[in-house]
Parts: structure tokens; sequence; C-alpha cells
């Protein structure tokens, strides 16, 4: 994942940091290696715990699937900041789940979109409105069915990109790939 106005990043989920190839000397970009932990504040300061995915928000925002907190993390790249945008206690205010494990997330511009691997859905997140909402999937109950929104059914999503045609989203999960329109329909790809 590239931005115009960053270098490549990535999360290093093992060492809980997100790492940048542009310093070859400390890759560190936000976190620190080896130093699990849910901190806000200065990148280097701040702490991650098992981060597995990331996206860019604009020319200068990251979001990050920060997995072991159950929490999505954003770090504006401009501030050298680190903030928390979702936790497990958002989530409860669409449904009641014990956990949030984002696992992979995808910005178009307008939405972030987040794959909930244990709760069996997709999340999507406005990010104009501020405004969180159940894209597809029901919460807690795994299945493979194609059809609209609460209908369908999620098998462990692990990972979600931007689609190729710009129409929705790509939903990789434990049986294969769907396809979520930004309307919160699906159907699978071929397998």
């Amino acid at each position: 994942m590239s931005t115009a106005a960053a270098p490549r990043f990535y999360c290093d989920a093992a060492e809980h940091f997100i790492g940048t190839r542009a310093a070859e000397a400390d890759p560190v970009y936000a976190g620190s290696r080896g130093a699990p932990g849910r901190i806000d504040g200065p990148r280097r300061k701040a702490r991650f715990h098992g981060p597995r995915a990331l996206t860019a928000g604009g020319a200068s925002l990251l979001f990050v699937a920060d997995t072991g907190n159950g929490a999505v993390r954003s770090i504006d790249i401009r501030a050298g900041v680190v903030n928390t945008a979702l936790t497990l206690a958002d989530i409860c205010t669409i449904a009641h789940v014990p956990e949030f494990t984002p696992s992979g997330l995808a910005c178009d511009g307008e939405w972030l979109v987040i794959a909930d691997t244990r709760n069996h859905v997709v999340w999507s997140y406005d990010l104009r409105s501020h405004r969180l909402a159940l894209l597809a999937g029901c919460p807690g109950t795994p299945g493979d069915v194609d059809g609209d929104c609460e209908q369908a059914r999620f098998w462990l999503p692990v990972a979600v990109a931007l689609a190729d045609d710009g129409r929705g989203f790509v939903v990789s999960e434990a049986r294969g790939r769907r396809h979520v329109s930004h309307r919160g329909d699906v159907r699978t790809l071929g397998r």
C-alpha cells in the first residue's frame, strides 16, 4: 500500500509495530518493536498489539487493523500522531458481540470497510459522517451465503480490498473471495 505523500508502510504483527520501507536502518514508523499495548499519542510512543492490515485514508492518514487490541487505529502522517478510531464499544452500539477482530481494511475515500474475522461480518465506517454500520453478514453467524446485507453469510473474512471495477469491495475469507457492493449485496467470485 502506498500513498502519494508517504513512503510504503507495512504491519509487523509479531513485533507490534507499523514499519516503513523508506528507512532501512530503523524500519519502525509507529509503535515500538516487541512492546505490545494500546497507547495513543506520538507515533513512536504509541503502542499496537498484533496489527494485521493497513490502508490509506487520504494523502496523510493511515488506518490500521490493530487486531490484538480489537480496534481500528489511525495514524496522521503529517502530525505523527496515532489515535483510536473504533473499538468493541463502538461495534456494540450496533450488535452485542463479545469481541471485535478487525483483520482487513480498505478505504475508497468515502468509506472505510473492515473485515471482522471472528464475527463473520463486514463493517463500514463513513469517513464524512463518522457513522459505523453493518455492511454485510450477521454478527456471530458464519456461513457461505450470497445475498443482501444481513442475509449474506461469511466464513472467517480476513482481508478486504477495493474491487477492480470501483463498484465495491472484494472480501477474502476461508472459503474464497466475495464481492460486496456499497449497498451490502454479496456475491461469490469464481473459486
